[in-house]
């Protein structure tokens, strides 16, 4: 009987709109190739339609606030604080959460951020970390309070070795099919607390597609691509290694 690897996309948003014509068939060619697939709502709306997707695809699922919605009235992120308490036993972790630095109002997305790592601190959940541009300044409010996975990493190489010592995670994403800085990131790297996702429908590999979760092998066999020269892995110990850290993670 032949092998087959198994995979877990750490972080994409099946509930996304973008998926709406073709949300089954998306789920179902990854779950033919062996892919598992951690949905992450972002909104109160992404976070509302996460929960029932979860439920007829039966995939996992964490709940967050995205920076970019720093605009929204404190009773919409009450909403979503709430709906993360009532629904605890369901998630894996509580995100994505965290700064942009394309996005105003810094002083009031960490008011945001804070709120949500209490929140995490209290449910003893992982959190998952959008820190496009302010990475340094994430890592300082958790202050290693929670364990955390930056999602899509971006950051330079000496805040990723010390998030790893620190037992952080550290998520690699499509973009390292294209991205040379996400290549040396990888390639500086052990694959300790290394794990990979899409953020589809975002971050396509492929031209004038959409992402999706299947593509997280792309992301995979890329990081053999790079770590094959020196001889450290196989291909097999890769996926392993990563599907374990991912499963390490979220405690599945």
């Amino acid at each position: 009987m032949k092998f087959k690897y198994k995979y877990i996309d750490a972080h994409c948003h099946i509930e996304d709109k973008g998926f709406n014509k073709n949300r089954g068939e998306v789920v179902e060619t990854a779950k033919n190739n062996n892919v598992e697939m951690i949905t992450s709502g972002a909104n109160f709306g992404g976070c509302i339609r996460a929960l029932k997707f979860k439920k007829e695809y039966n995939i996992y699922l964490t709940l967050g606030f995205h920076p970019g919605n720093v605009n929204a009235e404190d009773k919409i992120i009450d909403k979503v604080y709430n709906l993360i308490k009532q629904h605890e036993k369901e998630i894996l972790g509580v995100g994505e959460v965290g700064l942009d630095a394309n996005v105003h109002n810094i002083g009031r997305q960490k008011e945001i951020f804070n709120k949500f790592i209490n929140l995490a601190e209290e449910l003893n959940k992982p959190i998952i970390i959008h820190g496009r541009g302010l990475e340094r300044e994430c890592y300082n409010l958790v202050n290693n309070r929670v364990i955390s996975m930056f999602h899509c990493y971006s950051g330079d190489i000496e805040l990723a070795k010390e998030l790893i010592d620190n037992n952080h995670y550290i998520s690699i994403s499509t973009l390292i099919c294209f991205s040379t800085h996400h290549q040396e990131l990888v390639k500086h790297l052990d694959l300790e607390n290394i794990v990979v996702e899409t953020d589809s429908p975002y971050l396509s590999p492929i031209k004038g597609e959409k992402n999706q979760p299947v593509n997280v092998i792309k992301v995979v066999e890329k990081i053999y691509d790079i770590k094959k020269g020196d001889g450290t892995y196989s291909y097999d110990e890769i996926v392993n290694i990563i599907y374990h850290n991912t499963k390490k993670l979220f405690n599945i």
